[in-house]
């Protein structure tokens, strides 16, 4: 089929193999999306990742965090991170659904130290018996909170809510005793302690 004048117009000077390109500029409206979707990131990175709260972003994902806290943990909102609540959530066939919830908290902020299912990594087994800083039940819950060995464990009582502390305290005693192949040996300064539970 013979070119017209106007297909003449339009080809570039580039021949591959017998084949000539034809100069199809991008659209000026797709040029001009680009250039404002690079604009529309950058005042979205100032106005809602730097910026203090505009438009209430920030309150409003609080709150809605806070909702979806209470609606996970309603149920034991309020209990106290005792033996006992210990005691019951490991022990308890009835309450022991809250191990679920501690392990899911372990998984996302725990595994990078203490390795999966807690077998040790950087930070010490919690599947054998020994312990450096835990002498009882209730020491697992002011480590977590207050952290241990000059931050080398961190203190997690501002990242995490006190249900989410009660639960992954539970979640860990639970994990002693299994001595899990392939775990972190114990550290020489680590003692065998009494039982958690009787």
């Amino acid at each position: 089929m013979p070119e017209t004048p106007d297909q003449k117009d339009i080809l570039t000077s580039h021949n591959y193999d017998g084949i000539q390109e034809y100069d199809n500029p991008t659209p000026g409206w797709w040029t001009w999306l680009f250039i404002g979707s690079i604009f529309f990131g950058l005042l979205y990175c100032l106005v809602f990742i730097f910026a203090e709260d505009v438009f209430g972003v920030h309150t409003f994902y609080e709150q809605a965090e806070a909702a979806n806290l209470a609606k996970q943990y309603g149920q034991i909102e309020g209990k106290q991170p005792d033996a006992e609540t210990l005691t019951l959530f490991v022990k308890d066939p009835e309450q022991q659904k809250w191990l679920a919830a501690g392990q899911a908290v372990f998984t996302t902020n725990c595994v990078a130290c203490h390795g999966s299912g807690g077998i040790g990594g950087s930070g010490p087994n919690l599947t054998d018996e020994h312990y450096k800083n835990v002498r009882r039940l209730t020491d697992i819950v002011k480590v977590i909170e207050k952290g241990a060995a000059n931050g080398a464990m961190p203190a997690w009582e501002n990242r995490l809510k006190e249900p989410e502390v009660l639960v992954v305290s539970a979640y860990v005693a639970s994990l002693r005793g299994q001595n899990v192949a392939g775990g972190k040996p114990p550290e020489p300064e680590a003692k065998i302690i009494d039982p958690f539970f009787e």
